[in-house]
């Protein structure tokens, strides 16, 4: 159990509620652990439905992995602060990135091959917004050299340490120029992702109308939050949602920036000096 939940970015108390069928897994969580075990995600579900008592199973076709998609390593800013507070170098936040695109990419494959439309023509933005978070913060875990591990579906903080020293880290992203969203508001440790839709080919053009089905990060950043850094968004006893204000966002350290995916109609401030 412990072999597992390290190898899939999970805590081994949550692949022990899994296993006593106390949780559910979310998509990007049975990806994780579909790898983690040798297996596609097809396979694994395919199993479950075998130990379900279903006593059939639907046929499997290996498709062909599509080719992997790089996170260019010069979009890094210093990352000095992530470093130091954190223990995480930029390597580690590309490397997040390529794990959750790998992922994305994988399922998309598959389901462009059986005649589905991809994840992005299946689910609401808010839920595509939660599994690109997810996504990324296992990608953290797995980067991280055993210093984190991914904690439970909407549990916070998304990142839990593994080393006495380090600190809990929560993972909160968002689409386009929105501001990311927190599940707690917390004061803490923040690591802030926003992506855009892109096409297949990597081209991207702003506007909601030229969206494509492709998630491409176009920021990531890193800081320290306090309680009066968030709006909430109902109350935090309801799951209230608590959105990222703009100067908090501003003053976060740039770690990952590509201005070919800018959704801003001109680069200002920090955007215009990076890169």
């Amino acid at each position: 159990m412990d072999q597992l939940a390290e190898r899939a970015g999970v805590h081994r108390t949550y692949v022990g509620l899994l296993e006593r069928r106390s949780r559910q897994p979310t998509l990007a969580v049975a990806a994780n652990l579909a790898e983690a075990l040798g297996l596609s995600l097809s396979e694994l579900v395919a199993e479950a439905e075998r130990d379900a008592g279903t006593r059939t199973a639907p046929e499997i076709e290996l498709l062909p992995a599509p080719p992997k998609r790089p996170a260019d390593r010069t979009h890094l800013g210093e990352c000095s602060q992530l470093s130091v507070m954190a223990g995480l170098s930029g390597d580690a936040i590309a490397r997040a990135i390529e794990f959750a695109y790998r992922k994305l990419d994988l399922i998309d494959e598959q389901m462009r091959t059986s005649g589905s439309r991809p994840i992005v023509g299946l689910v609401e933005l808010p839920d595509l917004s939660s599994l690109v978070g997810d996504l990324i913060a296992a990608g953290v875990a797995h980067a991280s050299n055993g210093l984190y591990v991914q904690n439970g579906p909407d549990h916070y903080p998304s990142l839990l340490p593994l080393r006495q020293g380090f600190p809990e880290l929560d993972v909160a992203t968002a689409l386009e120029t929105d501001r990311p969203m927190s599940r707690s508001g917390n004061a803490g440790l923040y690591l802030t992702s926003r992506y855009v839709l892109a096409n297949r080919d990597g081209t991207y053009a702003r506007g909601k109308d030229s969206r494509g089905d492709t998630v491409a990060v176009w920021e990531i950043r890193f800081g320290e939050l306090g309680d009066g850094d968030f709006h909430v968004a109902g109350t935090r006893t309801d799951n209230g949602r608590a959105k990222l204000k703009k100067e908090a966002l501003d003053r976060m350290e740039l770690v990952y920036y590509d201005s070919a995916l800018l959704p801003y109609a001109k680069a200002t401030g920090v955007y215009a000096q990076a890169h």
